[in-house]
Formats: structure tokens, C-alpha cells, sequence
């Protein structure tokens, strides 16, 4: 059984198109619909404030020359993330592409992109 403490290793990103995306580092999950906040009162009593919020996908990966104007217009699609050395899968369901594609020409990485909406859901450890 595993411990929990493992994390990185290859990971690979497909969609429910077929395209496979090279993750190049970063890969950040917001598996929440609402974001908790606290407000104080005068009377020194403290509420919870909650909103709902995207679930969100953030990746950095490498430019794959896309069409980004059709990438970030295209229809909702499903998504598949597994990473290898954990064992771990990532699922998000209807889900599109949000942000603001930046690549970068010098070593051919993208950033600015996260894939937001739809259900999301994990398994493995």
C-alpha cells in the first residue's frame, strides 16, 4: 500500500480528442467547487463565506504548434491525466481550456493555460 508521499515522475495529458499534451513541469490541481473564506465581526466572532468556483486544471507544457485560437474556442472536452511513477489518474469531465496561452519561443514552453469546468474526480493513491 502506498504511503502517500510520492509525487512527479511522467505524467501524460490526453484528451478526449485524441491530442496528447507533453506536460513540461508544472501541474496544479483546484479539485474544489467553492472557495472558503473567513470574514470577522465586530463582536470578534468569525463567519465562513464560501463561492463557488471552476474546477481547475493548471499545466505547463511544451508547445505542441497548436491552432490556439481553435484550442481555446474548440467545444468542451473530457480529459485524462496519468502520472506513471504514482499511480495516480486525473479525470475532468466537460471541461475547456481557460487563460491566455503564452509560449515561449527561447525553449518552446507554454504557460498561461488551465483547463477549468466539468466534474472532476481522482483515483489511485
Amino acid at each position: 500500500m502506498a504511503n502517500g508521499k510520492d509525487f512527479g515522475g511522467r505524467m501524460s495529458l490526453r484528451l478526449s480528442t485524441g491530442e496528447l499534451i507533453s506536460i513540461r513541469g508544472t501541474f496544479s490541481v483546484s479539485p474544489t467547487s467553492a472557495e472558503i473564506a473567513s470574514v470577522a465581526n465586530q463582536d470578534n466572532t468569525v463567519d465562513r463565506i464560501s463561492t463557488p468556483v471552476a474546477r481547475r486544471i493548471e499545466i505547463v507544457a511544451a508547445d505542441g504548434g497548436w491552432d490556439y485560437e481553435k484550442l481555446m474556442n474548440g467545444p468542451r472536452f473530457d480529459t485524462t491525466i496519468v502520472e506513471s511513477f504514482t499511480g495516480v489518474t486525473h479525470y475532468m469531465t466537460g471541461g475547456f481550456f481557460s487563460g491566455r496561452p503564452v509560449v515561449n519561443r527561447l525553449n518552446g514552453e507554454l504557460s498561461g493555460l488551465a483547463i477549468e469546468g466539468g466534474a472532476y474526480n481522482r483515483s489511485g493513491s
